[in-house]
């Protein structure tokens, strides 16, 4: 079969998820946490995952929201014992569950899968080291910028400047900084003409500058 790198995962994803039962949660759902035992993989068919990491005091880091067509529960897929991230549902979703038991003949029929998963993993673990590398040397003005500008990109592309709007503690948590702290370095991106907000969405106006800022 022949297939670009893009197309593996469509062909992998719907070889995972052919005769397997959708589950459903509500949002606020935790569907996994680090003390639960790795022993599925998931495929998200709607809705949308926070992958976080907690303290000890409640306060949360998330690492990557996992959106429609992804996987997550990738610690299912390898050698962990155990989850290695919380994973709750940030709206109603829909989700496919596969066995690690089942992964092994899965991948021996399906060459195109195991492709696919090493690419998948790859990139997540991509996205999760520059978003720890960010939180450790990054001021927020410049996590903000560069977290707004990946929003963006992962919803339309590279040229893309908008995405649906988010709150200020779902930004707080997702660059590991206070929600008081992020709403007046918004007010200062506002300010200073590099984005608009309205009722749905979040519009970069000026993209070149807040890619100078995410590089501070």
């Amino acid at each position: 079969m022949s297939a670009t790198p893009s197309s593996y995962a469509d062909t992998a994803w719907a070889i995972l998820t052919d005769g397997r039962a959708t589950e459903r949660a509500e949002r606020g759902t935790l569907i996994y946490a680090p003390d639960h035992v790795a022993d599925h993989l998931y495929v998200l068919q709607s809705g949308a995952v926070s992958l976080q990491l907690r303290s000890g005091e409640g306060r949360a880091l998330t690492l990557r929201i996992v959106e429609a067509g992804q996987l997550f529960g990738h610690a299912g897929a390898g050698d962990d014992t155990h989850y290695d991230t919380f994973a709750e549902a940030t709206a109603p979703v829909r989700y496919v569950r596969i066995p690690r038991s089942e992964l092994a003949s899965l991948l021996a029929r399906t060459p195109e899968l195991g492709i696919a998963l090493v690419e998948d993993m790859a990139q997540h673990r991509a996205v999760i080291s520059r978003r720890l590398d960010e939180v450790a040397f990054k001021s927020v003005p410049a996590r903000l910028a560069s977290l707004l500008l990946d929003l963006a990109r992962r919803h339309g592309g590279p040229q893309a400047a908008s995405m649906p709007r988010h709150s200020h503690r779902q930004l707080a948590e997702m660059i590991n900084a206070y929600r008081e702290t992020v709403t007046k370095v918004i007010n200062q991106f506002r300010d200073a003409r590099l984005l608009e907000i309205d009722r749905s969405s979040i519009t970069l106006v000026n993209v070149r500058r807040l890619e100078e800022l995410a590089q501070s």
